[in-house]
């Protein structure tokens, strides 16, 4: 029967396949998601520590030194696992080549991390007890060492610590993409007990217990309660006078991506939300689809009346005319879930474009998506016998044969409906998401980001690092079309160079010992080349960045650190000192401005003078770029032997912030666009039925004078109607959604009624076009034909 419904096949199986495709590309996302981490043997076992001070954010980088009073203290902690992820970044040397690599995912783990983590090994041994020994990804070493492996190979790493020796033990297969930690190298933690290899860097031994900067993952023995853990560990913690509103929390590795619900206060790597809207996005395709396969169901009842009537002449009951519909139904679902599958095989590639991840095929082996796909095939076939039977006749003692339309009316109506409010509340969400973006990116940053060149600074500087600085920072100022320079070691949109608390006023309170600060080092030119404006006070010296913070014992704050240290206004905290273990002396106070994306609050600053070297920021002139990279590259390479020359531009990597709004937008566009394309599938096909069941009104209203657009109204306004209601239906849905969305924002778009106004005016003109199509037909067939035929 199929075959000799060419055209209702064609609409419905493509709208099936569209809505199924969609569906198994967000499948495939969304059980990405869910499955972070789960590889791991232990996973079950396995907790984030993490530490709540009062009503301040959790945190999660704790003093490594807590790992061996965790291990002593608590029988029911197996191992602890540290990791430091955010420090160890620089160059990789290859000794017996003498080339080198800028690697920027280089992470410390303790000796026996991969003991509670199971990464797949590919060769060598992964213990790390020793100092001086790493293990790499297979990628790296492939990188490094080409087709050999390179275990007992020797390497050096130059980083913050300066350059240290490392022997290759081992190499794990590349780490899955569903892991939250990453790297390409993992170097023995254990090497910083050395003070020779920490560079000076004493915050960064192992033993420590006042700069908080790593991971830490306690593994519990089989059977153990994490509430009674985290208790005990509460209690230890408030021993401690000063740590009175101090609270453990355990977070399971579990959770750790996108945590155990919406309000979850805890830090996750992923956003539980942004999962659950393209799990919703992906259902609302498939019910469009559906609903879209009913309603050309109901339609195509018109064209079988006949046939209808005859089965029921030769005996047939309801329910045998239904299995004929739930047949067709069945073989319609299984072809386009076959016809969905090649689909998503084609359109691997912008799907990893515009998620951003690629596409996790072993989601479709999981046995719940197998669970998920008998489901939808079986309910859809069971609800389109139930529907077909419905529309055919009446549920009483005997099955009718008349089939009478306008008992079915208010359930192709409702369906139209539901598919239009679907589709509404995606292209509501589509510009919502728009508005806010664009609000983030337009906003006075309060300073200026554009014809910003920045140049990464070496990792390995040799003998005489600060004249070669000295020599490059000439070179670059010497050129006319840099206009200006400044140095750093942190960057707006990137980071801040570390956080540091315990900084008071000269007579501390006590709200002072947990409030955190951001602090950035930068040289004399730094707030200049940024546009950055001071509020009070001075820029520093060229002697004082010189001298450092530690000698000068100057610094800087930015408006929010001055007033929470006190100071009533800008200009009372200069020349004011304040504690940070010694005293300094405050010589600016700066505007507030944008350090971070406007995802974040702005956060206490503090701003420390040195001589950086970490970025390079020129303000350039625009034309010949490509020429003044060429001579900014060699005269980089000629005063920094052995070092990547690598650069960006500040707006594109401030930018970059906002990549998960902008791939949240493109993706309600593209699942937008499929939605409304789907209904138009189903108006279309229902317009043309419509038009048919009318053929002799319309006739007979042609031939007693009506015009052309009385009969396009005629035909269009129960459908134009049904669009109407539809908005109205989905307009406070969104509003609802759109607000509990941004209230994650500190600063806020708000909701525009030019959006609402927008995605109505869009839906109904595409509904309008669509269905007048058909009208238009209607209006200018020949009324005689019509006639005839009936």
């Amino acid at each position: 029967m199929l075959s000799r419904r060419k055209l209702f096949t064609f609409i419905n199986l493509s709208g099936l396949v569209l809505g199924l495709g969609s569906f198994l590309l967000l499948f495939s996302y969304v059980a990405s998601e869910w499955t972070y981490n789960d590889f791991h043997v232990n996973k079950d076992n396995i907790y984030r520590v993490i530490l709540i001070s009062g009503a301040h954010e959790p945190e999660i980088y704790l003093p490594p030194g807590y790992a061996s009073v965790l291990e002593e203290q608590f029988a029911d902690i197996k191992t602890v696992s540290t990791l430091a992820n955010q420090i160890a970044g620089g160059l990789i040397i290859i000794p017996e080549t003498n080339q080198s690599f800028k690697e920027n995912q280089v992470v410390y783990v303790d000796g026996d991390f991969f003991r509670s983590f199971s990464f797949p090994i590919q060769s060598g041994t992964v213990d790390l007890t020793q100092p001086n020994t790493t293990v790499i990804s297979s990628n790296l070493a492939k990188k490094l060492f080409g087709n050999t492996n390179g275990i007992g190979k020797t390497i050096q790493i130059s980083n913050q610590f300066g350059k240290t020796e490392y022997t290759i033990v081992g190499v794990l297969e590349d780490i899955p993409d569903r892991s939250d930690i990453t790297g390409e190298m993992f170097l023995s933690f254990q090497t910083l007990e050395n003070p020779a290899n920490r560079n000076g860097n004493d915050w960064a031994d192992p033993n420590g217990i006042d700069s908080g900067f790593v991971n830490q993952f306690v593994t519990l023995n089989d059977g153990v309660s994490k509430n009674g853990v985290e208790e005990l560990i509460t209690q230890f913690i408030r021993q401690n006078p000063e740590a009175k509103d101090e609270t453990a929390v355990l977070q399971p590795l579990s959770e750790i991506h996108l945590g155990n619900s919406l309000s979850d206060p805890l830090p996750t790597q992923g956003s539980m939300g942004k999962v659950l809207v393209f799990a919703a996005i992906a259902l609302m395709i498939l019910v469009i689809a559906y609903v879209n396969y009913l309603n050309l169901s109901a339609a195509n009842i018109l064209t079988r009346i006949k046939e209808i009537r005859m089965r029921k002449v030769l005996g047939a009951g309801r329910w045998q005319l239904a299995q004929q519909f739930m047949m067709e139904t069945l073989l319609l679902m299984v072809l386009a879930v076959g016809f969905a599958a090649v689909l998503v095989n084609l359109l691997e590639i912008p799907f990893e474009s515009l998620l951003g991840q690629p596409l996790w095929y072993d989601a479709f082996w999981l046995p719940v998506f197998w669970f998920v796909i008998i489901a939808i095939l079986g309910v859809c076939t069971m609800l389109s016998g139930i529907y077909v039977v419905v529309l055919s006749g009446k549920f009483g003692h005997q099955f009718q044969i008349n089939f009478q339309p306008n008992e079915s009316q208010f359930l192709k109506k409702s369906l139209v409906t539901l598919q239009f409010a679907i589709s509404v509340t995606i292209i509501v969400g589509t510009l919502a998401i728009r508005d806010q973006l664009n609000f983030m990116q337009n906003q006075n940053l309060g300073m200026d980001i554009s014809q910003k060149l920045v140049v990464e600074g070496p990792n390995e500087l040799g003998e005489n690092g600060s004249s070669k600085v000295t020599a490059f920072k000439s070179f670059l100022r010497s050129q006319s079309f840099v206009e200006k320079l400044g140095t750093s070691n942190a960057l707006p949109g990137v980071s801040y160079n570390f956080f540091a608390s315990g900084i008071t006023p000269m007579v501390p309170r006590p709200e002072d010992k947990d409030k955190s600060y951001g602090m950035l080092i930068m040289d004399e030119a730094f707030t200049g080349t940024y546009g950055i404006s001071l509020k009070a006070g001075r820029e520093f010296l060229p002697e004082e960045a010189t001298q450092g913070w530690g000698q000068s014992k100057k610094l800087m704050l930015n408006e929010k650190a001055a007033l929470g240290l006190g100071f009533e206004s800008a200009e009372a905290a200069v020349g004011q000192q304040i504690l940070w273990g010694d005293p300094y002396e405050v010589v600016a106070v700066i505007n507030d401005y944008h350090h971070m994306s406007l995802k974040e609050e702005i956060m206490p600053m503090v701003f420390l003078p040195a001589q950086a070297s970490g970025y390079f920021s020129l303000v350039v002139k625009r034309d010949q770029m490509k020429e003044n990279l060429e001579s900014i590259k060699e005269i980089y390479e000629e005063i920094f032997p052995g070092n990547p020359f690598t650069y960006f531009f500040m707006d594109e990597r401030y930018a970059a912030q906002y990549q998960q709004e902008q791939q949240l937008g493109q993706s309600f566009l593209v699942g937008g666009m499929i939605a409304i394309f789907i209904s138009c599938m189903g108006l279309f096909a229902l317009a043309a039925y419509s038009v048919q069941q009318k053929a002799k009104e319309i006739g007979i209203r042609k031939i007693l004078g009506a015009s052309s657009e009385s009969l396009i109204q005629l035909v269009s306004k129960e459908f134009v109607l049904l669009v109407a209601i539809a908005l109205l239906l989905a307009f406070p849905l969104s509003w609802w959604a759109l607000d509990a969305w941004q209230s994650g924002f500190p600063y806020k778009a708000g909701i525009s009624v030019g959006t609402f106004i927008l995605a109505g005016g869009l839906t109904l003109v595409i509904a309008l076009l669509t269905v007048g199509s058909q009208a238009l037909k209607a209006a200018w067939a020949n009324p005689v034909k019509s006639l005839r035929s009936e």
